[in-house]
């Protein structure tokens, strides 16, 4: 065989070997190969708030990077009893027998913006954000006989909450249950009905005061959650 033609047989080997090489490396299932792994890196995450209990709020937050160093939260739930309120906002008592707990909804989002990227959910970061709390109340009338009547009187809170906060979250290396830690200030909008009464056992004795309110006050807590 000419040495030429041994030249072409080595030349065509080495090219066959590199392609095959190459589509080895090839991403699988359309896959880009310069995203993270979210195995690896953290780029989503549910959360829940325990101390928001103590406030009668009952939500599920997830929070996903939207570019580098940027991320969303949103958050939904309900309410049901406010305990923190319940303390010195009401001027009824809110644990009697002719008190009726209802269920509300509650709602927020929040921008934030980490301090270092990492490409991840984790470290140092500041955010703002809105939230909306609704608590429902049935107050009813005691009759003479001391047995709870048809009659009753529907109190009805919503508070707007608009935050900036700074935090962090820290999301350990060998595993995805993190921390995250915030504290903040904020402005309430209140807009309340609010029930009122001079005698449990007399329906004219109550009343119902429409209130509104702005308030300055702080916000703090730590999320528990699972990223992916």
């Amino acid at each position: 065989m000419p040495k030429s033609a041994s030249y072409k047989y080595i030349l065509f080997f080495l090219l066959f070997t590199s392609i095959g090489a190459s589509a080895q490396n090839i991403p699988q299932g359309g896959e880009d190969a310069y995203e993270p792994d979210s195995l690896i890196a953290v780029r989503n995450a549910v959360k829940i708030d325990p101390l928001q209990v103590v406030f009668g709020d009952f939500s599920v937050y997830y929070e996903r990077i939207l570019k580098k160093g940027f991320s969303l939260e949103a958050g939904i739930g309900f309410t049901r009893r406010n305990y923190a309120a319940g303390w010195f906002d009401y001027s009824l008592d809110n644990s009697g027998k002719n008190v009726d707990i209802k269920t509300g909804y509650s709602f927020a989002l929040s921008a934030r913006k980490y301090l270092e990227d990492s490409g991840e959910l984790n470290g140092a970061y500041i955010g703002l954000g809105v939230s909306l709390k609704d608590y429902r109340t049935d107050y009813y009338v005691i009759d003479s006989a001391a047995t709870l009547s048809d009659d009753y009187f529907p109190d009805r809170r919503r508070i707007t909450t608009v935050s900036a906060i700074f935090g962090y979250q820290a999301l350990p290396v060998s595993s995805n249950i993190f921390a995250d830690f915030y504290l903040g200030v904020a402005v309430r909008f209140k807009d309340m009905d609010i029930v009122e009464s001079t005698n449990l056992f007399d329906a004219s004795a109550f009343s119902i005061n429409h209130t509104t309110e702005q308030t300055l006050g702080v916000v703090v807590g730590v999320k528990l959650g699972f990223g992916f």
